[in-house]
């Protein structure tokens, strides 16, 4: 079956708006995702590491440009970045810093409190000498979750909001139900906890099969 039909037999819409996002509903969402079933497209070993995997096509014959500039959205500041290998972290993240936002902005389009924290790339804001990573805040009733972002973790959470199946990358299209286990640390949900949800109800489910199958067994025959 294309995934296209699957989803809409399942009622998973490719768009929508998820208006003031709630935990029951995050839960929900999360238990439709991880019970249905999508066919891989490809081998997918998951999501890489954080963005310091990109650091040998960063670092590699580049330190002669001209430094990467980032200015801080909160006070203005501008710093330097040098095409350096301790930099390479950094020079990715400032490179694609629309990228993160645009993200972002998508979802808050669909319900979400989110905010991207980019304080550790300002040479001001930043609490810590060397730091240069980024952190995105979640706030679901009322409460905020605070998460260093791994480097697809946004297309992820765009996709799931968006109650897609899959998530896409540059490689292509993964199954979304494979990263249930990060999206709950993103959004503040016991992995834990659903977990033990879901082996409750399938143990329901097979003791009520279970005694349906003993009553027909021991059925009286019809005179």
């Amino acid at each position: 079956m294309k995934k296209e039909l699957l989803i809409a037999a399942l009622g998973i819409g490719f768009s929508g708006t998820l208006d003031a996002v709630t935990r029951k509903e995050v839960e929900r969402l999360i238990d439709k995702i991880a019970k249905t079933p999508v066919s891989p497209t490809h081998e997918y070993q998951g999501y890489p590491p954080p963005v310091t995997c990109y650091l040998p096509s960063i670092s590699r014959g580049r330190e002669e440009k001209a430094p990467i500039k980032y200015i801080c959205i909160e006070c203005g500041t501008k710093t330097l970045y040098a095409f350096e290998k301790e930099n390479a972290t950094a020079n990715y993240i400032v490179s694609n810093i629309n990228n993160y936002r645009n993200h972002c902005e998508t979802l808050r389009k669909l319900g979400w409190d989110v905010k991207l924290d980019e304080s550790s790339l300002c040479s001001k804001c930043r609490k810590y000498e060397h730091s240069d990573e980024l952190f995105l805040n979640v706030s679901i009733d009322n409460k905020t979750i605070n998460s260093q972002l791994l480097s697809y973790d946004l297309d992820i959470l765009v996709a799931f909001a968006e109650k897609k199946l899959y998530w896409k990358n540059i490689s292509g299209d993964h199954p979304l139900n494979d990263e249930i286990s990060r999206i709950c640390t993103l959004l503040g949900i016991s992995y834990v906890d659903m977990l033990m949800k879901w082996k409750e109800l399938e143990y329901k489910g097979e003791k009520k099969s279970l005694i349906f199958r003993i009553r027909e067994l021991t059925k009286k025959p019809a005179n």
